[in-house]
């Protein structure tokens, strides 16, 4: 067996399809299609069970399935202790965060850091899903967590608050304005932004605060939540280091924020002694601590 056919069976394996295989891997489609069945052509076995739903391992499919899960393990153990020792300042960091913090918080400074360190290249990962460190699919991770695993080095920077915000060209009239004053929309005219069948409704308490509000639209894109709202379509639950940047958007009424998750920067503990690595997290500490009013909704002031 090669190394590179037991990659593809191991994405296909994972991703219960060619196309999320191929998404994964950053290639074409046909390229999983043609290494699957080469790979199955050279051992004589069929490894997986085609259908409408997706692949499936067979029986074979899936005791290759294990060995290679030890092969990775091992390889990826000896490529993180190689790159521990790496102490130069040049080459790769590959960098995974959720689209919104890229975009509304970090972008700024990773553009700083490239600016310091010119021979250092960034490959900035967005994305929600938690790329494994151990191997190596990313460097570093700035994630939104309670928790996060215990394989993993790193620090908490600060807790990320949300708050409820509508359009600002919608106004919000509380129950105890003047009905006669046009201040804005009343709590029984609008509705939340629902984000899925799940979620229709946000919880904790600056949601409770508002139980007039009913439920409406369904968007799980962050990013096309804030879009939403700034268009009119309803009250977003947001989170403030976005939302209280945005002059299209205002808190309403009694204006608090919540925490929601905490915010870490973490890496691989193999990966201590790369200095490129460790100088980025350095860096990134360093900024995100000066935006710890901002993530934690201490910079609103009502308007």
């Amino acid at each position: 067996m090669n190394w590179d056919d037991l990659k593809y069976f191991l994405m296909v394996s994972r991703t219960g399809s060619i196309r999320g295989a191929a998404a994964a891997l950053g290639v074409n489609h046909a390229t999983v299609s043609r290494r699957i069945n080469n790979f199955e052509q050279a051992l004589g076995q069929r490894l997986f069970e085609r259908s409408a739903k997706g692949y499936t391992c067979t029986a074979s499919g899936h005791e290759i399935y294990k060995e290679a899960l030890h092969l990775e393990e091992r390889l990826s153990h000896m490529e993180r202790r190689i790159a521990g020792q790496d102490r130069s300042m040049q080459g790769e960091i590959r960098v995974t965060l959720p689209d919104l913090l890229g975009q509304s918080l970090l972008m700024p400074d990773f553009a700083d850091f490239s600016q310091l360190y010119p021979e250092i290249e960034l490959e900035i990962i967005d994305s929600m899903q938690p790329l494994n460190l151990a191997n190596r699919e990313a460097d570093v991770a700035f994630r939104l967590c309670q928790q996060p695993p215990d394989y993993l080095v790193g620090r908490k920077l600060a807790q990320v608050h949300r708050a409820c915000y509508i359009a600002r060209h919608l106004g919000w009239q509380t129950d105890d304005d003047d009905a006669t004053e046009n201040k804005g929309v009343r709590a029984a005219d609008t509705h939340w932004l629902g984000w899925n069948d799940r979620m229709r409704r946000p919880g904790g308490q600056i949601a409770r605060d508002y139980p007039r509000l009913r439920s409406q639209h369904k968007i799980l894109n962050a990013m096309l939540q804030i879009e939403a709202c700034k268009n009119g379509m309803g009250v977003a639950v947001l989170p403030c280091f976005s939302a209280d940047l945005q002059p299209e958007l205002m808190r309403i009424p009694p204006y608090r924020s919540a925490p929601q998750y905490d915010l870490w920067i973490l890496n691989h503990p193999d990966l201590r002694q790369n200095s490129k690595v460790q100088t980025f997290v350095r860096f990134m500490v360093e900024r995100i601590r000066l935006k710890q009013p901002l993530l934690e909704g201490q910079l609103y002031t009502p308007t």
